[in-house]
């Protein structure tokens, strides 16, 4: 079984996602690895921070 690997979330990806208004399931799938990559810096969590903030404030509709 191949796992599916996704690219770190980069300020083009979330600008991406802003535009959209959507966080699909690969973004998702794309922060929780950000998330469990031991080696994650400041830039990404903030990167991170940013996109969650767009979830709770309605900014951003997730999509299932």
């Amino acid at each position: 079984m191949q796992t599916q690997t996704f690219p770190f979330l980069n300020e083009q990806v979330v600008e991406q996602i802003f535009t959209s208004g959507e966080l699909t399931r690969d973004d998702r799938q794309r922060i929780q690895s950000m998330l469990l990559d031991e080696s994650i810096g400041e830039n990404e969590l903030r990167l991170i921070e940013k996109v969650m903030e767009g979830v709770v404030k309605g900014t951003l509709d997730v999509l299932y």
